[in-house]
């Protein structure tokens, strides 16, 4: 089966929105795009998340730019409240210099850390909704949890 894959404008607005509430200043919600994939034989993968070397950067002359990739079989069909936790945790690979590079799993909690921010997500989406900032509630779920293959 071919692998296809789809812009998800959905989804980089979300993104933007996580970014923003978050205040994760070091990523630059513009040049983080996101596709669904389809046909994917990866069963326990929900996202993933890919960077690029500063050598092609170099190379093409381009800024550094992330793309996260959603497993539609797998991602579409969560919780609406765990696909917030699932991009946050894919967010979190992104390092501090916003350099193409991508952080692994042994830096940080990733787990943790995804669960953390999602708290704090939700509590200041509960408080723009309460004040009628925000016309739709946020999501959770980290997109590694400990029973499935990561990303």
């Amino acid at each position: 089966m071919t692998i296809t894959y789809v812009p998800a404008p959905d989804l980089d607005e979300r993104v933007r929105r996580i970014v923003e509430a978050l205040g994760l200043t070091h990523i630059d919600a513009d040049r983080v795009k996101c596709v669904r994939s389809y046909g994917t034989n990866a069963p326990r993968t929900i996202a993933r998340i890919h960077g690029v070397s500063k050598a092609f950067l170099k190379g093409v002359g381009m800024k550094p730019h992330y793309v996260i990739e959603f497993i539609s079989e797998q991602f579409d069909n969560l919780p609406e409240d765990e696909k917030d936790e699932v991009i946050i945790h894919e967010l979190l690979h992104i390092p501090k210099t916003f350099s193409g590079s991508l952080l692994d799993h042994g830096r940080i909690d990733f787990d943790g850390e995804a669960k953390v921010l999602h708290r704090i997500l939700k509590q200041k989406m509960s408080k723009a909704k309460d004040s009628g900032e925000v016309s739709q509630s946020s999501s959770r779920r980290c997109g590694r949890p400990r029973h499935r293959k990561h990303l």
